[in-house]
């Protein structure tokens, strides 16, 4: 069988080195996405790696064995020699893929008495053409020689390849840019900014992110498993007394979901924060009530010479039950506006005082969107199109997110050896 692979990740990584060893004819396309800034987890050092994968590194001389897990050691140490290994073996893309469809098939088309599985799937794929004349230069020299000058100088932008193959495996993280809003648009957010950062960029962003006077307000967008990771990254910033942190989410109580779901380590840090700046602000109204307290003893007279104390405002001030409609930007591009609203079928708990106003706008200096999402805009198949299997790894700060992923992947393996004999293997 002819099986092409699609994703960066140890799962991808443990399904290609399965289907070479089942003796599959494979093309892994390896997407950008880069999980090592999930940082918050405590990881066994058995995290991420196989007895398979093991089993390969000893055949080719290769020990692998931490004390402790962390991704600059998994990355050089594990996946770099299984990556070469396949190479060797197998072809291995980095190059961007356009469009996943059946060679011949429209989407819904069904043949007489047949099996949509009669028609082969094709991947259609952007190539650098230096890359692809340098690949031509290892591969075939004789082919090399015979290009002319003039014709590698046409190749001066990107060109566009296709395999086709019996088998998709989409294995993509769900971590591409998606929408700050729920119902998937908010009015003006296709513009560009350097104040809006999404999914993994936004992660990225958040641990670059130093307390200061251009950088006082972040408005975060979401509370899923993204989310957490990208709070506790900011977390040196969120504890700077003049820092606000809004938080914006669908969830009627943020964050509960992952704090039932979420790596122990990473909800235990996670909780740790949060009753941080609970105990913080319950210092600030103490504070202020002693403070109210002594100015409302004051003398008329004198209290007019005095303004009334400030009310603190909590460090993180959350909009649950809420949808993002709308992202807008001063012509002076000092900051971002979000406007908010809050449907009446949705609840809000956390902070339900910011439920009274239906439409409410925050000014930010930063926005980050966790709301992420696999990029099916490539995939152009049947939702159950025979030969096309869809598994979206597991974030690492879940609970059990390595072994679930393994279990998922087994079936996946049941149901295309029903499908197949594969030689010399299984």
């Amino acid at each position: 069988m002819k099986l092409a692979i699609l994703g960066n990740s140890p799962l991808a990584l443990e399904t290609a080195l399965r289907f070479h060893l089942h003796g599959a004819a494979l093309t892994w396309y390896m997407d950008a996405d880069d999980l090592s800034g999930f940082t918050s987890m405590e990881l066994s050092p058995e995290h991420f790696i196989s007895d398979l994968g093991t089993g390969v590194l000893k055949e080719i001389g290769v020990s692998y064995q931490p004390k402790s897990f962390n991704w600059k050691s998994w990355e050089e140490d594990y996946q770099k020699p299984l990556i070469n290994y396949l190479k060797s073996h197998q072809e291995i893309k980095t190059d961007e893929v356009i469009s996943v469809t059946k060679r011949f098939l429209a989407p819904g088309e069904q043949i007489q008495g047949r099996s949509r599985f009669l028609d082969l799937f094709r991947v259609i794929y952007r190539v650098n053409p230096k890359d692809f004349i340098e690949e031509q230069k290892e591969a075939n020299l004789e082919t090399y020689k015979r290009l002319t000058e003039e014709f590698i100088n046409s190749l001066a932008s990107s060109i566009e390849m296709y395999q086709d193959y019996d088998l998709i495996l989409d294995l993509r993280n769900d971590l591409s840019r998606a929408s700050a809003a729920a119902s998937g648009r908010a009015l003006g957010e296709n513009r560009n900014s350097d104040k809006v950062s999404f999914a993994l960029e936004a992660l990225k962003a958040a641990q670059s992110f130093k307390p200061g006077p251009d950088l006082r307000e972040i408005a975060l967008i979401g509370s899923d498993s993204l989310a957490a990771e990208i709070l506790l990254a900011m977390e040196d910033w969120i504890k700077e007394s003049r820092s606000r942190l809004f938080i914006a989410t669908t969830e009627a109580d943020p964050f509960s979901i992952f704090l039932s779901q979420g790596n122990r380590f990473t909800v235990q840090k996670l909780t740790e924060l949060f009753q941080f700046i609970d105990q913080e602000f319950e210092k600030e109204i103490t504070a202020f009530t002693q403070k109210l307290r002594e100015w409302q003893e004051l003398d008329d007279f004198v209290q007019v010479k005095y303004p009334r104390p400030a009310e603190p405002i909590p460090r993180i001030n959350y909009f649950s039950g809420h949808n993002v409609t709308a992202m807008d930007e001063l012509i002076d591009r000092k900051r971002m506006f979000l406007t908010l609203e809050k449907p009446e079928f949705r609840e809000g708990m956390k902070h339900p005082e910011n439920n009274n106003l239906d439409l409410k706008t925050i000014g930010v200096d930063h926005i980050l969107i966790a709301h992420a999402q696999k990029n099916q805009r490539l995939i152009e198949l049947d939702a159950n199109e025979p030969g096309y299997f869809n598994l979206t790894p597991a974030r690492p700060n879940l609970q059990e997110d390595w072994e679930n992923d393994l279990v998922k992947l087994e079936g996946i393996e049941d149901e295309i050896f029903k499908l197949f004999s594969p030689a010399g293997g299984h």
